[in-house]
């Protein structure tokens, strides 16, 4: 038997200081900068763990007359515990010092507090047969209950099945085992319940004490305030998920093949139900209001092998990974796909992204002109047909031309339904689409290499407004940063197939034309990057050996150092842009390290 205990207690301290600041728009003139971040002040925070683990199980063990037999049963329970303070004093006497004995201690102080729990409570079993190594089965069982549920929702069950057969180690197989060396079947059937939800109380209706900027009877008036109602009934989302599997290998294993094609169902998903009218007064709580189902598969190639060059080993290994997964909605009360009501409709692929069409740039005024008055384009267009003052005001040549694709005359959304949304479609998706990798392992003569690729086939992203390092002028035209040669990238009539259209200030925020999703300036963040590559060399062991070591080798190792992407910007890194649509994320370094091991 076996048992865990774990009781860790954690305590953070925060703090922040803000300060005031000027700035100036003309010589002479200060001007304070106003807002809560500039005010003078100092804040910090105390936060408070207890958090208790406790992992118990029992184990078994035995094979007889070429039956193996294991079993295990456990129990896990764990509860987390946190209580955050915070405290603020106006009015610190200095920028550099931070004590609370510097503020103001009659009307500068402020306090905040806050705490919650939560806990989890498991039990679990597994039972495992198999004959000769040649017929597996495996049988397992859990028991989950956690506290983020109500007491008659708070439990459920989560049974599992798995079996295999290794075809390759029957008798009939034989005379070809040389040749093919391992051929096994498998296959798995189960669930597992998820209850990862933000808040530890989500089934309940809370509190929270708030105070007014407006005096009555010469005091602040202090309420309370009712969260948004909740579904209450709501309980454990669960995942089931079937597996077949095929192993292979060929030549004594120098070749070998491994495959999974797999369907999860995720059934109760924790989302909003649909949008409720607006005299509901709130949010959409969250229940157990849809279904997905996700089909997706897995493959595995390698081939690892030796022989020799000019008389010393040479070995060599090549592995190639790919996978990919499409996720569907099958179940969700929004009959008419009404986007108005929800985001989610039966039928609708996660990721999908609807835009615009747009074909190409105009070539001339009068042909803007033109098409402004057979092509309505106020909904989409309004920074340029209303905002824009003199030569700028009105379709111009280097427009966007947006396509209008239902022949109503006019560029809009339609009804804002899948089956009628207008001039928009379709036009990519943000999930990741066949996500591989591959490694080369080289070895001859004490030289050793190896190489590791990774990357996605296919993944779409707009680029949000605040994504100046692609949009340039077109997000913020103050950006005291502009890409290298961005002009020779926009219109001019100088340059009339220029990618991005003519220039026009914030084009690309709010509500303005290129805001607008659309496929000319949607990006494919597909990526190939060498992850890692490491060159070593390891020293004679005769030479070692005189100076009594067992082993000496150098090495050059160096992490993300080539990047092929079909992303229009060499200065997002495209992984990080498939997360943060404004790029805003510090990129992966180029890391180059130098290394020697020895070994006594």
């Amino acid at each position: 038997m076996a048992r865990q205990l774990q009781f860790p207690i954690r305590h953070t301290r925060q703090s922040r200081t803000y300060s005031p600041a000027e700035y100036s728009t003309e010589p002479g003139v200060i001007i304070p900068v106003t807002g809560d971040l500039f005010k003078n002040k100092l804040r910090q925070r105390n936060n408070s763990e207890y958090y208790h683990m406790v992992d118990a199980y029992l184990s078994y063990d035995n094979t007889f007359n070429h039956h193996h037999i294991r079993g295990l049963v456990g129990f896990n329970y764990e509860q987390d515990y946190q209580k955050n303070l915070y405290s603020t004093m106006m009015d610190i006497q200095s920028n550099n010092l931070n004590d609370f004995n510097l503020g103001n201690h009659t009307e500068g102080v402020s306090l905040e507090g806050g705490q919650y729990e939560w806990a989890l409570e498991s039990f679990f079993g597994r039972v495992g047969y198999d004959w000769k190594g040649r017929y597996l089965a495996e049988v397992n069982l859990r028991w989950d209950a956690s506290s983020r549920f109500r007491r008659d929702k708070r439990a459920a069950v989560f049974p599992s099945v798995s079996a295999g057969w290794r075809v390759s180690e029957e008798p009939f197989f034989a005379p070809i085992r040389n040749t093919f060396s391992n051929f096994k079947i498998r296959g798995s059937f189960g669930s597992l319940g998820n209850q990862a939800i933000s808040s530890p109380y989500p089934y309940i209706q809370t509190l929270d004490l708030l105070q007014q900027n407006y005096l009555v009877n010469g005091e602040f008036l202090t309420y309370a305030s009712v969260s948004a109602p909740t579904a209450g009934n709501f309980t454990w989302e669960t995942v089931v998920h079937g597996n077949l599997g095929l192993d292979l290998g060929f030549f004594n294993n120098r070749l070998t093949f491994a495959g999974d094609l797999y369907i999860r169902d995720t059934k109760d998903m924790l989302v909003p139900g649909k949008t409720l009218p607006g005299v509901y007064g709130a949010a959409s709580p969250k229940e157990n209001a849809a279904d997905l189902r996700t089909k997706g598969y897995e493959l595995t190639l390698s081939w690892n092998d030796k022989f020799n060059l000019a008389g010393k080993p040479f070995t060599y290994g090549v592995s190639l990974a790919l996978g990919d997964n499409i996720s569907k909605i099958t179940k969700y009360d929004n009959p008419t796909k009404d986007f108005n009501v929800s985001q989610y409709y039966e039928g609708m692929t996660i990721g999908e992204i609807w835009g615009y069409k747009i074909d190409g740039l105009f070539k001339t005024d009068e042909e803007a002109a033109a098409y402004q008055a057979e092509i309505d384009h106020s909904l989409i267009a309004k920074n340029i047909l209303q905002t824009a003052t003199g030569k700028y005001k009105g379709l111009k040549a280097g427009d966007p031309k947006f396509v209008d694709l239902d022949g109503n005359g006019r560029i809009d959304d339609g009804e804002k339904t899948a089956n009628n949304r207008g001039d928009m479609r379709v036009i990519g998706n943000s999930r990741p689409r066949y996500n591989y990798s591959g490694s080369i392992n080289l070895g001859w003569n004490g030289f050793d290499i190896s190489a590791f690729f990774q990357g996605v086939g296919r993944q779409h992203r707009y680029p949000d407004g605040n994504a100046m390092l692609f949009w340039g002028g077109y997000a913020r035209p103050y950006s005291s940063f502009v890409p290298e040669h961005f002009l020779d990238d926009v219109w001019s009539e100088d340059n009339p197939d220029a990618y991005f259209p003519k220039l026009r200030g914030y084009a690309a925020q709010g509500d303005r034309h290129l805001a607008k999703v659309n496929n000319r300036y949607l990006q494919n963040t597909a990526y190939c990057r060498l992850k890692n590559l490491t060159v070593g060399y390891t020293l004679p062991v005769d030479l070692t050996r005189k100076a009594r070591i067992d082993r000496v080798r150098v090495y050059f190792s160096g992490d993300n150092l080539v990047t092929w992407t079909a992303l229009k910007s060499k200065y997002i890194d495209p992984e990080q842009f498939s997360t943060d649509g404004s790029a805003r994320v510090y990129p992966f370094a180029k890391t180059f390290s130098f290394g020697l091991d020895i070994t006594f």
